[in-house]
């Protein structure tokens, strides 16, 4: 540990913003279906925290922004703890591990999604995934079926066997594609998926009023309690690559921030990039409408950061299991 240890950290000012995602008990049934590079259990989140308050002072990530912009950033190691996505589990798992340790946090919200059963297309496709069987292959189109074999979905699949390892290796594979196409690509899939049929496990057999993601009310609640603030994570989480039409990006950019503030009565302050993709265009319109913008650059911020490419280092359990290793990834020095 003598390579990493806290005795040898940037003493400050500087800022560590970690990522999270999802926070899910060890028994809960969306781990079946999700990445794991997107999960920490709510033991694993309360004993980050309870590690690393004793190496850093934690703080409201605009709060920092805010002094480290009038030339006053605070003083040794701050913290900033950020979740990207709006989940309903950082509802009933992480705000109330915040709650009891006094933590400040920072959630980024999909706004079209806050509220609705809508699910991101990772997620449509690992169910997809788990409900295929290879005879559905015969009810696809050969267009959508090109697609699929491009993609490097596999036809032969029986889905009961698709471990999240070959989930993950196929969404990674699918990023390649835009958000549309793979919308698009996925309700042709959908469609071949039946609603009742012996022996299959069909993708709308899964309760449709489970909801994944945050509603207003959950929302409003977190930031009544002055720990949580919101940011923005566009509207639909589009990926703001190259390509992207102007008046796209306006809408993703600014169109969310005006939704959220109509929604929660507060200023919003903050972005959060989709996958951390982000054109000129893009940096642009966000430069213009919010005070900081986070990324997926990881690594600490200290003097000379870029208030618009804020660096983070993703947190998931498994890089964090033990103190040691969350000491680790959190010094920016572990692998991915």
């Amino acid at each position: 540990m003598a390579a990493i240890g806290p005795h040898r950290w940037r003493r400050g000012p500087c800022l560590l913003v970690l990522t999270y995602h999802r926070v899910l008990p060890k028994k809960h049934p969306a781990r079946a279906t999700e990445q794991p590079g997107m999960l920490v259990s709510p033991e694993l989140l309360a004993m980050h925290i309870e590690v690393l308050r004793r190496y850093f002072t934690p703080i409201h990530l605009d709060d920092w922004l805010r002094a480290a912009k009038a030339g006053d950033p605070p003083a040794g190691r701050s913290l900033a703890i950020t979740f990207d996505d709006g989940w309903r589990d950082n509802y009933d798992y992480a705000f109330p591990i915040l709650q009891k340790v006094g933590v400040p946090a920072t959630t980024f919200l999909v706004t079209d999604m806050v509220g609705t059963n809508s699910r991101f297309w990772p997620n449509r496709l690992a169910l997809a995934l788990k409900a295929w069987r290879p005879h559905f292959s015969q009810r696809l189109d050969a267009n959508t079926k090109s697609r699929m074999v491009a993609l490097g979905m596999p036809l032969d699949l029986v889905g009961d066997t698709a471990t999240l390892e070959l989930i993950d290796t196929v969404i990674t594979r699918c990023k390649l594609a835009d958000d549309s196409s793979m919308h698009a690509l996925l309700d042709a899939i959908e469609n071949t998926l039946p609603a009742t049929e012996a022996n299959d496990a069909p993708l709308s057999a899964e309760p449709r009023d489970q909801r994944d993601l945050l509603d207003w009310h959950e929302a409003l609640e977190m930031a009544d309690s002055g720990l949580v603030r919101f940011g923005s994570h566009t509207r639909r989480h589009i990926r703001l690559r190259e390509g992207i039409a102007a008046d796209l990006i306006e809408d993703e950019v600014v169109g969310s921030k005006q939704s959220l503030e109509s929604r929660l009565g507060r200023t919003v302050s903050l972005f959060c990039y989709p996958d951390g993709d982000c054109s000129p265009q893009a940096y642009a319109a966000v430069s213009a409408t919010y005070d900081g913008a986070v990324s997926t650059h990881r690594g600490w911020n200290v003097a000379g950061f870029d208030p618009y490419s804020v660096r983070r280092i993703g947190i998931h359990g498994d890089v964090s299991a033990s103190r040691i290793a969350l000491l680790a990834r959190s010094s920016g020095w572990a692998g991915v």
